[in-house]
């Protein structure tokens, strides 16, 4: 495992805790939602600190539609009474969702009806199939399971509300988002938002009404939710710092926040900050060049912010992007674990060197989820990174972000919650990553790691899904791959003694072969599209091969499922041909 340098720690050495500290202080002040005035405040801050030390930095602005929760309740009726004629015996604390549906002033009554859910909102894949399982229409549907698909399964059978009960127990209530529709709509997606209302409440009183299921009598609800939907225009800084190619590492991370939101994300948002001076002041060290963005629309409008900048420069990134680190919550208050840290398989041996080398730890590698701006799977960008630091396991709550802390997406993610040493630690993981990627004498991605992962990925559906030829194909494909991966990986031993074109063939290759992988490996809709904020498996357009075991051959399931396959194992199996190409006229120039 390669150590830290001396030079290497020096430069990290230059990060300041106290200048990290004096950023977020000043964005702490600030109530970041997306198109508000203190958003706009924040970047305005952001530009001057830049522009002080002469650094470039480019605003964009263009329209977004985006969604702010206002207010919600929810009413416990009295038992034993029809809906026209019960008091209200009871207002539960609530809060609604960006993108929920509105309700009329009275609300909307319904019967509630209780279906387990998973306590993970990005990796539940399991309650929605009980949901599909409940009769559900004219009803208050209340689950602990939190993600998207959950509520437009609701929406679909009919449901009247959908509560989020908090699946852990912490007396506060967090802000969301319903929209499983990836950035900004299109003609096309825009009615894929459901419009029933939905509202959170906490673990406690989801506890309360499930007692009252218990009993056996029916339990009547009202929900009420107020929600400001429309157009805004948003902003959004960028800094591009160049190197000796036109190959670039991509930093960013969201600029709004739910209220003051210290760990999400104003700390990320000073991490950006005084990396972007980092990498301004040693510019002419750098191989590939480095851009720093801060994405707006990321909390109401659904990575809004990430998804333009990935539309809109789709050729650069798919050209010239080598990877995209991802910087969301560093420096919680008590965050002293990394046993687990986000990555792609190309990327996971570099990433568990640095965290390994900076903390002593050696981390456990999650796949990334469908989530927190990666927005740059389609033109196959791949990515490092996404929550660092986080609580011991005995102390994290049920929550998305802030390190596993309770206070993610509430009021009470302030400037105390910020831990300056942690801080600091999760700047230098991320800074030296970047530098690493941006001066290596060869671009620090196995691809060899990649197709292993794919291969087997593919090996296992082929063995549920029996005899199909297609996928049977595929396997065989990949394994030929990962055979001419791992040659091109022994290449690496040769880098000091490449002239300068032998090694940007083999930067070329890598990077263009995972450029044509990842969009099989991360999603169904391709390169041009987004696909849905929904929790996904590996290779999802070959997933459902693997439902096949469970089905009969003459089952009308099974045949749609096949049907379906066909065309995502030729998109794969053409991925696969055109990497292998790319990889075997590399290796003939250095036969």
């Amino acid at each position: 495992m390669k150590k830290v340098t001396d030079v290497e720690q020096n430069l990290i050495n230059e990060l300041s805790a106290k200048e990290l500290m004096r950023h977020v202080e000043y964005f702490c002040q600030l109530d970041r939602t997306s198109a508000s005035s203190g958003e706009f405040e924040a970047i305005d801050y952001i530009v001057a600190e830049l522009k002080a030390l002469g650094i470039p930095v480019d605003v964009h602005e263009f329209d977004a539609f985006l969604s702010f929760p206002q207010k919600a309740s929810v009413e416990v009726l009295e038992q034993d009474c029809c809906s026209e004629h019960a008091k209200v015996e009871q207002v539960l604390r609530a809060k609604t969702r960006a993108f929920s549906g509105a309700t009329p002033p009275e609300g909307v009554t319904g019967e509630v009806v209780y279906v387990p859910g998973g306590s993970d909102m990005f990796t539940d894949f399991d309650t929605k199939a009980k949901l599909e399982q409940s009769q559900l229409a004219g009803k208050v549907v209340m689950s602990e399971g939190g993600g998207r698909q959950n509520m437009l399964t609701a929406h679909k059978l009919g449901a009247v509300a959908y509560i989020h009960m908090w699946p852990s127990d912490e007396d506060v209530l967090h802000e969301g988002i319903v929209s499983p529709v990836w950035g900004t709509p299109t003609a096309a997606t825009i009615d894929n938002i459901p419009d029933i209302p939905v509202v959170t409440i906490t673990n406690a009183d989801g506890e309360m009404i499930k007692q009252r299921i218990a009993q056996g009598k029916r339990c009547l609800l009202t929900v009420k939710a107020e929600v400001e939907t429309g157009w805004r225009k948003l902003r959004m800084p960028e800094v591009r710092i160049p190197g000796k190619t036109d190959d670039f590492v991509l930093l960013g991370g969201h600029i709004d926040s739910w209220h003051l939101g210290a760990t999400d994300n104003a700390s990320g948002n000073a991490t950006c900050l005084e990396l972007a001076k980092f990498f301004w002041q040693h510019k002419d060290e750098l191989q590939r060049g480095v851009r720093v963005a801060w994405w707006p629309g990321h909390s109401t409008g659904r990575y809004a912010g990430s998804t333009w900048y990935a539309d809109n420069f789709w050729f650069d990134l798919h050209d010239h992007c080598v990877t995209y680190i991802n910087i969301d919550s560093p420096g919680p208050l008590g965050a002293t674990q990394y046993a687990l840290v986000t990555a792609v398989a190309e990327n996971s041996l570099f990433a568990q060197d640095i965290v390994e080398q900076l903390t002593g730890q050696r981390p456990a590698i999650e796949r990334p989820v469908r989530a927190g701006d990666q927005s740059f799977w389609g033109p196959g960008v791949t990515s490092l990174f996404m929550l660092l630091s986080e609580l011991p396991a005995s102390e994290k709550a049920s929550v998305g972000g802030s390190g596993g802390a309770w206070w993610w997406h509430t009021e009470y993610d302030t400037v105390d919650k910020v831990c300056p040493e942690v801080l600091l630690l999760d700047t230098q993981i991320h800074g030296l990553a970047a530098y690493r990627v941006c001066t290596a004498a060869l671009v620090p991605l196995r691809l060899v790691d990649m197709a292993w992962e794919l291969w087997s990925i593919v090996d296992q559906l082929a063995d549920k899904a029996g005899d199909l030829p297609s996928l049977n194909q595929l396997n065989r494909e990949l394994h030929h791959l990962h055979d001419l991966t791992g040659q091109l990986e022994k290449l690496r031993k040769q880098a000091d003694s490449m002239t300068c074109e032998e090694r940007r063939l083999f930067d070329s290759t890598i990077n263009r072969a995972i450029k044509i992988l990842t969009p099989i490996n991360y999603t169904v809709n391709g390169m041009f599209d987004h696909d849905p904020a929904i929790p996904t498996p590996a290779l999802p357009g070959l997933a459902p091969a693997a439902k096949l075991a469970e089905l009969e051959t003459e089952d009308s399931s099974a045949k749609f499922i096949k049907n379906g396959l066909v065309r995502q194992t030729n998109r794969a199996r053409y991925a696969v041909r055109c990497a292998t190409q790319v990889v075997e006229a590399c290796l003939r120039h250095f036969a």
